[in-house]
């Protein structure tokens, strides 16, 4: 390649120092003040008529402590960086034991030997604090009763503490890979056969100086999840109990009044069976309720149009009772689930109104979802009612609880359910002097909304 720097120019002079190293200059720099005074004494002699061979014999003998002198300032210049050096090194690598050589005050290393004393006295601090950090933590998490390991970037064991050795049943050797232990890495999150549904598992992977590690932890939910379950069943056998003693008990008493009498009166007969009829409707209707509750099929979400929905609902709802609609006509969402969602919000609003004609208002309309930085629309639906509210919106939604006279509590639970499938969210309020309000929202997908 053809060099086109010109000689002058400060490119090329930088080009031409960056191929010596300071020591080279400094050996170089020493060498010519040498040979510069051997000149000057060759030329001084020559000029006061000395011989050549006077001339030769004198440099001879001025060669020695020349060169003596040069290469001491070599030493001692050499000696002192090469100590600094090793010095820096070894406070790199951690070393708080070595000490470096006070220098004197003239000296122009000094300062430099002033700070990277400093910076060795606070990375031994910093050594020191994370050393007593690290056995806090250690101590601490050895401790715990939830097992905890962790692995490097390279998946293999760093830590584990007492609870997880134990868990595992197996030698956990520090620095043994993840997967000889019985854990598997899929899509960025750790698993372990060991721990089945009764433990809770979480994963999290995390940087460590540039490099990804993972901290695997699982907590024992088996006994929350026994009392849960044993407090389910027995809501579960006391409203069942309720339900089939509060349809049961006049259904015999009803019979037991037939096989009382000593012949039978068809009107009588045709009404008791009317009453028992009516009874036994009520309580396959409660039970359909519940089956449909525990096994809600997958939404399949399309755009119709709620008006038609809407007329629907309505006709279903057989007491005097006004329903207005606002908003955008458009709906996505299941449909025949939505109509269940309609058809309960309005015979629940029906069935607490207190004043002669229930006034249910129904409004759609579309908003930004923000959450975090999310700029899908979601459909917020709407529904008030001019009845008294809710006596307990804390129980509202939950299954099986009413404080009417009848009916199953099922409901409310029913719509929070497939909303919930929807991906939303269902909430419930009161408004003072007004009556209740239900919110329902869920993200939509992209639409031209009118």
């Amino acid at each position: 390649m053809t060099n086109n720097l010109k000689a002058g120019s400060p490119t090329a002079g930088k080009s031409f120092a960056l191929k010596f190293s300071h020591e080279q200059w400094l050996a170089f720099t020493l060498t010519s003040t040498v040979l510069v005074i051997l000149a000057l004494v060759i030329a001084l002699t020559f000029n006061i008529g000395w011989s050549k061979l006077a001339v030769a014999t004198l440099v001879f003998l001025l060669c020695y402590p020349l060169i003596w002198l040069a290469w001491r300032g070599y030493r001692f210049w050499h000696q002192a960086i090469m100590q600094l050096t090793t010095y820096t090194q070894v406070v790199r690598e951690g070393e708080t034991n070595l000490r470096y050589k006070a220098q004197h005050k003239g000296n122009l290393l000094g300062q430099l030997q002033q700070e990277i004393s400093a910076l060795a006295r606070g990375n031994e601090q910093k050594v020191k604090h994370n050393q007593t950090l690290e056995n806090v933590l250690s101590h601490i998490l050895d401790s715990w009763p939830i097992p905890v390991c962790l692995f490097d970037e390279n998946n293999q064991l760093s830590y584990r503490n007492i609870a997880m050795k134990d868990k595992i049943q197996q030698p956990m050797l520090i620095g043994t890979s993840a997967e000889d232990l019985g854990f598997v890495l899929e899509n960025d999150a750790l698993s372990h056969s060991q721990f089945n549904q009764q433990w809770q598992c979480q994963s999290i992977s995390y940087l460590y100086q540039q490099k990804k590690c993972h901290i695997f932890s699982a907590l024992d939910i088996s006994q929350p999840l026994h009392q849960q379950q044993s407090i389910t069943q027995q809501n579960l056998i006391r409203v069942l109990a309720h339900e089939l003693r509060n349809s049961l008990t006049p259904m015999a008493s009803m019979a037991d009044t037939l096989l009382c009498n000593d012949s039978f009166n068809e009107e009588q007969v045709r009404m008791v069976l009317g009453r028992i009829k009516k009874r036994s409707e009520r309580l396959l209707s409660f039970i359909e309720q519940y089956s449909q509750l525990s096994q809600l099929p997958v939404p399949r979400s399309t755009w119709f149009d709620f008006n038609d929905l809407l007329d629907e609902a309505k006709a279903m709802i057989t007491e005097p009772c006004h329903i207005s609609f606002h908003g955008n006509v458009q709906c996505f969402a299941d449909e025949q689930q939505m109509a269940q969602i309609l058809i309960n919000i309005f015979k629940n609003a029906q069935e607490a109104c207190d004043k002669e004609t229930c006034e249910i208002s129904v409004s759609i309309f579309y908003q930004q979802d923000s959450l975090q930085g999310n700029q899908q629309a979601r459909q917020v639906i709407e529904i008030t009612d001019n009845g008294p509210g809710f006596a307990n919106l804390d129980n509202a939604l939950t299954p099986f609880y009413t404080t009417k006279s009848h009916g199953s509590g099922i409901g409310l639970s029913l719509c929070a359910e497939i909303t919930r499938n929807h991906g939303g969210e269902f909430s419930l309020m009161n408004i003072d002097a007004i009556g209740a309000k239900i919110t329902m929202s869920w993200p939509v997908h992209n639409k031209t909304h009118q």
